[in-house]
């Protein structure tokens, strides 16, 4: 057994090396170890990854206290925060040392700005983002004295989005104390691009007039970009009206080389201004055209022909986009990230001839969530793209089965987030592995037959894979064709009753195997439990999954973010292994799981230490012992919701008030959720 001076007197740089491994998370909890793990996690480098964050700070004079404290932070975020209400000791103290500063709809006037802004003399990344009382005035940075007196040299981004009193004057003062920006962010600006619209505030015939106060002009933005083309590499305009004329201004501005634009949600795009776009600024790394209705597919084929070094396209609710364009994106050998969600008329052909073409060692994310494919889809994904770090499939319920589930584990070895939300057709039979031999043989001999034919016959090969996992639930299968009797159950609860029978027959295949044989020749040893690197995995939804999947494949000791939702066989008997086998879970969402009760969130206030959001909404057997096992345990918890769980209390805050880092309880209104007193039975009716 080892004690604390085995390793607390390890060499620093061990240490140093050590933690250069862990994410934030684990190195706050290294840092806990002993006072010289402290120590060592105070060394810049680690602390540059850690941001803090002031949210809705009712007490602004918190931040005075944290200014008697050690640690130096290099990265700030100020959500809802009155700063008119505190004074400046707090960025006398830290304001050196802050590189990235956020405020986020905060109380914040020109003077207390002027003042906070005189301090932050290392600033690089300054985010103005949704401050009306800043800008509604039209006064910040008037005076010259002010604009002298600040020094932005060293800032390379800028975010004003979701100002809505941004005018020329104010970007046009703010922008001139920033030299050296390489990005910048107006999404969500009310910016004018008609001509029209900037005639009538700028006459031709009074060429001296100075920027407008009333209004913010594209003509304004194009001439800063002008001004720093050289070193702009960033742009976000996203939630704006720029049309395909702005663009094409945009792209021929004279040396500008963008490497990310970022247009989500901008209705007024078209085909020919984006197809001019790319043309001119061909060294686009990251491109972002989500929620863009007009797009079509010669804006995509564009796009796959001219940016060759495109790393990250995401083109989520772009709904007009067919087959014809998903099928260029093989062209694109280095893109990493690939947003299609929602793109409803894409189909399997064009999924399986396009992304999943050939083998792909450079994908890292792919979200593919609703969308309308099949099986063979999702298993040329897994046997492509092997170097998967991300994996959405929320939705694709007829694409993801047992089978497909299967082949993903086998191959997908690196994942560290897999979302299966509400794909309703996988149990516990593909989570574990039982019951799927004979559909893994077929598959396996199906893929070696592969190599040995031509192209033109692997469509058929695909609808042999397709036809051979109609034998979902094998076990309840088996029973149903012995019992020759007509049930007058109704469809919802012959699904009950047949959830429950898998549900004791998988439990009975894995504690009493007939014999090693039998269990050896059932199990295909590729469960879950082989993402052993899996961060987050979201199977919402997926109401086959029970207890049996928790016990005895649930096994990730690196799993920060699980969503068990509206998977109403869940349990305690499988929560207690939860637990106990994924100790880092942060975020827990156990909402509308009926099944659960008091010892249940008992186990999981004691176990998980690192807990922080926890939702139970709708639990309704949950009663006011979960609140005091939560407020006795749960230390670190920010986060709980309790909505709809009838049988607790109507003001839980009261029972959590000792938590000191709680910060939202999301509870129901008083009313048909309050407990309430039983009315009797009403009388028999009278005899005939």
């Amino acid at each position: 057994m080892s004690t604390e001076a085995d390793y607390a007197d390890l060499p620093m740089e061990i240490i140093l090396q050590i933690m250069d491994y862990l994410n934030p998370g684990d190195l706050l909890e290294a840092s806990l170890t002993c006072k010289r793990w402290f120590n060592a996690s105070l060394h810049p480098k680690f602390m540059s990854r850690i941001q803090i964050v002031f949210d809705k700070l009712q007490d602004p004079s918190a931040l005075n206290a944290f200014a008697a404290k050690m640690r130096y932070y290099t990265k700030i975020y100020l959500n809802e925060v009155d700063l008119e209400q505190t004074n400046l000791n707090f960025w006398n103290c830290f304001g050196q040392y802050f590189t990235d500063v956020i405020f986020n709809s905060c109380e914040l006037r020109e003077k207390t700005f002027n003042a906070i802004l005189r301090q932050l003399k290392n600033l690089e990344s300054l985010e103005i983002n949704n401050c009306r009382e800043l800008f509604m005035s039209g006064r910040l940075f008037k005076d010259l004295n002010d604009r002298e007196a600040i020094s932005c040299v060293n800032v390379k981004h800028i975010s004003l989005k979701h100002n809505r009193y941004l005018s020329d004057a104010l970007f046009s003062r703010i922008m001139s104390t920033m030299k050296n920006v390489e990005s910048f962010n107006l999404s969500g600006c009310h910016i004018s691009f008609h001509g029209g619209l900037f005639r009538k505030f700028y006459p031709p015939n009074q060429q001296e007039i100075g920027a407008s106060e009333n209004v913010l002009t594209f003509y304004y933005i194009i001439k800063f970009i002008e001004s720093h083309a050289k070193h702009l590499k960033c742009l976000d305009l996203s939630e704006t009206l720029i049309d395909g004329n702005a663009l094409t201004t945009l792209a021929q501005v004279n040396n500008l080389k963008l490497e990310k634009l970022i247009l989500k949600s901008c209705d007024q795009l078209t085909n020919s201004g984006i197809s001019s776009f790319v043309c001119f600024q061909n060294t686009l790394m990251v491109l972002d055209l989500s929620h863009s209705v007009r797009l079509t597919d010669p804006s995509v084929i564009q796009i796959c022909k001219t940016l060759t070094q495109l790393k990250t396209l995401k083109l989520r609710r772009c709904r007009a986009l067919t087959d014809q364009s998903i099928k260029e994106i093989r062209l694109l050998k280095q893109l990493e990230c690939l947003d299609i969600s929602e793109c409803d008329v894409i189909t399997s052909k064009g999924f399986i001839e396009g992304i999943a073409n050939e083998p792909n060692d450079s994908m890292i994310e792919l979200h593919v969530s609703a969308l309308n494919i099949c099986q063979s889809a999702v298993i040329k994904v897994a046997e492509c793209l092997k170097n998967l770090r991300l994996l959405d499939l929320s939705f694709c319920k007829n694409a993801v089965t047992n089978l497909a589930l299967q082949v993903i584990f086998k191959h997908l070895l690196k994942l560290r987030n897999l979302n299966l939300e509400f794909c309703d057709m996988i149990s516990d039979a593909g989570i574990c592995g039982m019951e799927m031999q004979s559909q893994m043989r077929i598959y396996e001999q199906t893929s070696n037959s592969k190599q040995n034919v031509k192209s033109d016959s692997s469509p058929n090969t695909s609808q042999e894979i397709d036809n051979s996992h109609d034998e979902l639930d094998q076990p309840i299968e088996r029973i149903n064709r012995q019992s020759f009797h007509i049930s007058l159950r109704s469809r919802a609860e012959e699904e009950i009753v047949n959830d429950a029978k898998r549900k004791r027959i998988m439990l009975h295949m894995y504690e009493q195997p007939i014999n090693c044989t039998q269990y050896q020749m059932n199990c295909t040893q590729y469960s879950i439990a082989r993402l052993k690197g899996l961060r987050s995995l979201n199977v919402a939804s997926c109401n086959r999954i029970s207890d049996v999947s928790l016990k005895y494949a649930f096994e990730f000791r690196e799993l920060e973010t699980l969503s068990l939702s509206k998977c109403q066989q869940i349990s305690a008997i499988g929560i207690e292994y939860v637990v106990i086998k994924c100790p880092s879970i942060k975020v827990l969402n156990l909402s509308d799981c009926h099944n659960l009760t008091d010892p249940a969130i008992e186990m999981i206030s004691k176990k998980l230490r690192r807990l922080t959001h926890l939702h139970l909404e709708r639990c309704s057997q949950l009663t006011d012992s979960s609140l005091d096992s939560i407020a006795m345990h749960c230390k670190r918890i920010k986060f709980l919701d309790v909505r709809g769980c009838r049988s607790i209390c109507s003001e839980p805050n009261l029972r959590l008030d000792n938590l000191r880092s709680m910060q939202r309880i999301l509870i129901s209104k008083p009313g048909p959720y309050q407990m309430q007193k039983q009315p009797k039975a009403p009388p028999m009716p009278p005899p005939f």
